[in-house]
Parts: C-alpha cells; sequence; structure tokens
C-alpha cells in the first residue's frame, strides 16, 4: 500500500486504519508520513519512529511482518520491519549531479515499482531498496514520469 498523499490520513484515517490490518508492505514519502504521525497523535518528524509506529499496528495475519518504507527525497530512506521493531535501518540515495535532475513527478511511483519487482524476483530487502532508488533516479532524469532509452536494467 502506498499513501498516495498527505490529504489521505488527514482526512480518510479511519478507513486508512482499516486497510492497514491487512497491508504486508508500506510504501509513503516523508510528508506523507507526517501526516499520518499527526493524525494518529504521534508527535514527532522523527521517520524511524513513525516507521515503527506503523509496523506496529495489528495486522490481520499475525505471521506476516509489516515492512514499512518512507522514502525522503535525496535523503536516506527509512525502513523497519514489524518482526524487529528496533532496527530502524536507513539506505542513503545515490546522489545525482544537480544538471542530472530534471523531474521529479513519479519518482515515488518508480521507487514502489522497482522495490516491489525486486522484492517478486526474491532480492533481499536491502536489494529491493537499491533497486527502487535505481528506478526512481533514471525517472527523475527526464521530463514525466518516463524512462531514458535505450532501456536499462535495474536488477
Amino acid at each position: 500500500m502506498n499513501f498516495s498523499a498527505p490529504f489521505i490520513p488527514q482526512f480518510f484515517n479511519s478507513q486508512l486504519l482499516q486497510i492497514l490490518l491487512y497491508t504486508d508492505i508500506v510504501i509513503c514519502n516523508e510528508s506523507e508520513a507526517a501526516s499520518w504521525a499527526q493524525a494518529n497523535g504521534i508527535e514527532t518528524q522523527d521517520l524511524g519512529a513513525i516507521a515503527t509506529a506503523i509496523a506496529g499496528l495489528p495486522n490481520s495475519d499475525a505471521s506476516r511482518a509489516r515492512t514499512v518504507v518512507i522514502t525522503h527525497g535525496a535523503e536516506p530512506t527509512t525502513v523497519v520491519r514489524g518482526d524487529d521493531q528496533t532496527n530502524v535501518k536507513t539506505y542513503p540515495v545515490h546522489p545525482l549531479k544537480e544538471e542530472e535532475l530534471v523531474d521529479t513527478n513519479g519518482a515515488g511511483d518508480a521507487f514502489a515499482g522497482g522495490f516491489l519487482a525486486a522484492l517478486v524476483v526474491g532480492k533481499a530487502l536491502e536489494e529491493a531498496v537499491d533497486v527502487g532508488h535505481k528506478l526512481a533516479r533514471l525517472g527523475v532524469t527526464q521530463i514525466g514520469p518516463t524512462y531514458p532509452w535505450p532501456k536499462v536494467s535495474v536488477l
């Protein structure tokens, strides 16, 4: 699940909490995470603490640990697993030269697509974050949510 926009937790928090009960992977950016925290009375901007709170929410299948991924633009990505909530991991984003950054539209979606695709083909969590970063990086070097040609393999 992706929170999609900061207004979702603000205006649809009760519905979001109902859906999260059945969600194994949550991906959001820093502003969506902050909005969720505020909507749930969590008074912190610390992404690790927010990810931990989301990861610790009840899950309909207790045998499946929820993974929470919070992206933050060029800042490190924060990851917390529900079965290891004391272990907040951060993964640095591959730096871009200023002149390479063209348009950030679709960067979060590109990250999510790369991250999930890597998990589906059996990559480890840290490798999946890396693939998400690579795909987002390719996207922000183009106008609009597109990728360069010829195609580049990120897996």
